[in-house]
Formats: structure tokens, sequence, C-alpha cells
């Protein structure tokens, strides 16, 4: 009679355990097929490599190493850039001639440049002193010098700020200027990373302008600029990596040899242009894509934002988080086949336990 009744618990049991492992793996496997997005991984970042071409080569032999390059405002026929060693801006054609060249007395060490909209929807360039290569400083000189109205060689007024980061020392690497809104972003280099700050919307000569983290990136940055669109070019040591917004994901890599960290995007924003250096510097255009469709809203500055408006917020690069396998339905199954093995378990130990009785 024992033996029965411990056949019939062992069975039962059994029938449990079996039952729990089926149910439970049919409920997995149905998690699965039904949440293939969330299991799935990211879309790729297309990468291409383009053929350049020469757009034109600038004529002006004081003109040797351009230190940037930026369309005008006042002037959008004019390309502007600037020779550091000779502390001179440069007004160039479409056709790589110099119409005009201008200095900027009591300032120094500028080696860099962006333009962007000023009082009236008039041009304004900002003029950057990195503080040289490999060098780690707390605050950045900046002159701001209104483009000039008339393009012929003279010598231009510059008012001066400084403008301090809020964590510490770091090594600036380029300057960014939306050239839609007054807004300035200085991004930090390293071998391997880069931060982007924003500056203030009004900046104070006599006080200190602090500037806002807005987030990090994974890769190092030698120079950047704004499409019209809103898209940014970040160039990086081999490569240049378009943003679909300065908050944004990159979406597309070029893979490029050109040499140059001095970059600016066609006021059509289907090219990048790179200006190299040396005699009659060239400058290379690369055809950019066009802007993909957005997919989810944007957490990045919504365009026409006037520059009264906060300053955007802190918001750190980080790779998507990777969720549990077969989402909610498919974790809750796995724990649900847990707990049957465990009931049948308790089961049949308790059948064992009967028997020895």
């Amino acid at each position: 009679m024992r033996s029965s009744t411990c056949a019939g618990v062992r069975t039962d049991a059994s029938i449990v355990v079996r039952t729990g492992v089926l149910v439970g793996s049919v409920a997995v496997l149905a998690a699965f097929a039904e949440t293939p997005a969330r299991a799935a991984a990211p879309n790729p970042v297309p990468t291409s490599a383009p053929q350049a071409a020469v757009a034109f080569r600038a004529e002006d032999a004081r003109l040797a190493d351009p230190g940037a390059l930026a369309r005008g405002i006042a002037h959008p026929d004019v390309w502007w850039t600037l020779d550091a060693r000779r502390q001179r801006l440069f007004a160039l054609g479409d056709d790589g001639r110099t119409k005009a060249s201008f200095t900027v007395p009591g300032t120094r060490g500028w080696d860099t440049l962006a333009v962007v909209k000023g009082d009236g929807g008039a041009g304004t360039i900002f003029l950057a002193d990195l503080n040289g290569t490999g060098a780690k400083h707390d605050t950045l000189t900046l002159y701001k010098v209104p483009e000039p109205a008339r393009l012929a060689d003279a010598a231009l007024t510059a008012k001066t700020y400084q403008v301090t980061y809020p964590d510490g020392a770091h090594e600036a690497g380029t300057v960014l200027g939306d050239p839609s809104e007054q807004r300035l972003y200085v991004v930090t280099r390293t071998a391997n990373a880069a931060s982007v700050y924003a500056l203030p919307a009004a900046l104070g000569s006599h006080v200190g302008n602090r500037l806002t983290r807005v987030r990090r990136l994974p890769f190092g940055v030698r120079g950047g600029a704004f499409a019209p669109d809103g898209r940014v070019v970040l160039r990086g040591g081999g490569d240049l990596r378009v943003l679909a917004g300065i908050r944004d994901k990159v979406t597309q890599v070029l893979r490029t040899g050109a040499k140059g960290d001095a970059i600016a995007v066609a006021p059509d924003g289907r090219r990048v242009l790179i200006a190299e250096s040396g005699s009659r510097p060239r400058v290379l255009a690369l055809p950019l894509a066009d802007a993909p469709s957005p997919q989810t809203e944007s957490a990045g500055p919504v365009p026409g934002r006037a520059a009264t408006d906060p300053a955007p917020r802190t918001e750190d690069y980080r790779a998507p988080k990777e969720s549990l396998p077969g989402g909610v339905l498919g974790t809750g199954s796995v724990a649900g086949l847990v707990l049957l093995g465990a009931v049948g378990g308790g089961l049949y130990l308790r059948g064992r336990r009967r028997v020895r009785h």
C-alpha cells in the first residue's frame, strides 16, 4: 500500500515538474517571439568613405595654415578663415581669392573662430584662444568682433570675454557657432573622448562667464561645424562624425584621408569642407548625406529658439542600456518556471517523507 502511495506521489510530482518545465519553456519562447524589437541590437551607424574633391585653393600667400572655416552671415558669399601665426582674418570667395583681410589690434593668441547671428541679425565673429595644443586651462579667452559691413582691408575692434569651465581645467579642441542662433559651444579634446559646453546666452566683459556642461562624447574631437539644418559635423582623428543635433547621436561616419581640422558645411548642407595647410592650401569637399527623418523627438534645442532661453541641461552621451532578454514578459515567464519547479520539487520531497513514515 505504501508502495502504491509512493508511486502515486512520485508520479504526481513528476507530472507537476514536467508540466512546469513545459509551461515555462513555452511561455519563454512565446515572449521571445513576441518581443524581437526589445532584444534586438541598436541599428549600426552607417559608414562611408566618399571621394574628396578640391572645392578651391586659397590664393593668398599670407594664408598658409587655416585655423578655421565659417560661412559669413552679413556676407553669405564669403568664407571666414584665419592664419594663427599672422593673427589675421581673411574673407575668401568661393574661388579661393581674398576679398579682404583684417587685423584685430589688442588681441593675441586666437587660433579658431565661429560665426553666429548678432544683434538685429547681423553677423558676429568670435575669435577664440584655445591656449595652445596640449595645454589645460580653467578659462578661455574669447574676442567678439562684428562682421564688417564692408569688405576692405582694415583693423577691427574687439571686445574681450573670459569663460570658465564648471569642472576644472581642460584642453579646448574647438568652438562651434550655431549660425541660426546666438549660441556658442566649446568642445574639449582628449585622445578618446570629448565634452561639450554651452556659453551663456549673454556674455559679460567684467564678470566671469561660466560654461554649462551639455554632454560627453565617447570619441576625440579636433574640429567641428554646424550644418544649416542643425546637424553637427565633428572632426576626429581620421574621420568625420555627423550628429543629428548638438545633443543627439551619431547618424553617419565619413572616413577620409584629408588632412586638416578646420571644417565647415556648405550653405546647401550637402558638402563638408576641410581646409588643409601648406602653400596655397586646398579646401576639400566631401558629400554629406541628407538628414535622416527623425524617428524620435530630439532632446536638443528647438530650431529657432531665442538666445535668451535657458541654457541646455547637462546630458551625457551614453550607449543605450541593454534590456532583459524577452522583455518583461520573458522575465516573468522565467520566474514562473522557477516557481513551478520549486512546487514540484516540494511535492516530490513530501512524497519521499511519507514513504519513509
